[in-house]
């Protein structure tokens, strides 16, 4: 028996098999582009796209979790309304004369990163909706839709983190638990797993090993152990 430390704010105790989440990445790579304007004019229309898809999220996780849960889709539509970030997407474009997924990318980490270093919790929680932002706006620049985990049998859903819109997304009543590496005691994707009903169990560090995978197990939130049994 392997017993994993990490922290949760609810009292549920559940069981399931161990699956990773294999985050369906789309990484864009530096090209070049003779159009800045027609890349820019590119970036826009996936930008108000991602919006739109935004909204449409707010109102299903509203009825699903409540409006108190479902305000990070807000928070991430305003991220991505931003003005200093279209700007910068726009500055690196003409500088590098690069594609406007290459430069969205580029931007997503210069705003995450000012975030994370910026000495606040509560804002390096935030540097991951940015990286989240980011990849909705990058997919559908290149017409990439994300990929979601389909369960058949009692699962705990294992990651090193989860966006808002994964939890969302890929809700299914197999889905007994999820359990994170990273902190997510403060984040928007703890509150909305709140709302759902989907008991979460985070900070468990790199103890959490892709080599559990298919193991049996247990989440005791009230004392925020992960039981696997070997």
């Amino acid at each position: 028996m392997i017993v994993i430390h990490g922290k949760s704010s609810s009292d549920k105790k559940v069981s399931g098999i161990i699956t990773f989440y294999r985050r369906d990445v789309f990484e864009p790579l530096m090209e070049h582009r003779d159009d800045p304007i027609a890349e820019y004019e590119r970036f826009v229309r996936a930008r108000d796209t991602a919006a739109d898809e935004l909204d449409l999220l707010f109102d299903i996780a509203s009825k699903r979790a409540g409006t108190n849960a479902a305000g990070i889709f807000e928070i991430q539509k305003m991220m991505i309304e931003d003005k200093d970030f279209s700007s910068l997407v726009s500055g690196i474009i003409r500088s590098q004369q690069c594609s406007a997924e290459f430069a969205v990318k580029c931007a997503s980490k210069i705003f995450s990163d000012l975030l994370r270093f910026s000495g606040s919790e509560y804002m390096a929680q935030r540097s991951e909706d940015i990286f989240f932002t980011g990849d909705r706006i990058i997919r559908k620049l290149a017409g990439v839709e994300k990929r979601l985990g389909h369960y058949e049998r009692d699962v705990i859903v294992c990651a090193q983190t989860l966006s808002s819109s994964d939890i969302l997304l890929m809700q299914s009543p197999f889905i007994t638990a999820i359990a994170v590496k990273k902190d997510a005691e403060l984040s928007h994707c703890a509150l909305l797993a709140q709302g759902l009903g989907i008991p979460l169990i985070s900070d468990l560090g790199d103890k959490l090993e892709r080599r559990f995978e298919g193991m049996e197990a247990s989440v005791d939130c009230s004392t925020g152990m992960l039981i696997i049994k070997n």
